[in-house]
């Protein structure tokens, strides 16, 4: 196989709201929270929550504009790294930042906790 693979997968729940650009060709924007729980040794419970910043073009972004906060989704996406620098106190320092492009996206449960197929 000589075709690299660039593929994102993630189930998580929907940060807040997505707001619908006014420009047609702009991505909507959704924030994905992912979390996992572990015990401590101390048998405490502890929880890490990550946050994922995703992109929606063409007609995913009608579907994703009726998405809301809280609903749990299925997103498959594409990686994509935003590079660039910036002076901060004379001193230049470079920031990376990666963002996935939704390739399908699809609601789990809203956020009520009902699922989607009913």
């Amino acid at each position: 196989m000589r075709n690299d693979l660039n593929r994102f997968v993630v189930m998580g729940h929907i940060g807040s709201d997505p707001k619908i650009p006014s420009n047609p060709d702009a991505p909507l924007r959704l924030s994905i929270a992912t979390s996992a729980y572990w015990q401590s040794e101390d048998n405490k419970r502890q929880t890490r929550t990550d946050w994922h910043n995703v992109a929606v073009f063409g007609k995913l972004r009608s579907y994703a504009a009726n998405l809301k906060k809280g609903d749990r989704v299925y997103i498959e996406a594409q990686a994509r790294n935003n590079n660039h620098e910036r002076e901060i106190r004379g001193e230049k320092v470079k920031f990376y930042e990666t963002e996935f492009i939704a390739a399908q996206i699809e609601r789990v449960t809203e956020k009520n906790g009902e699922d989607s197929e009913s």
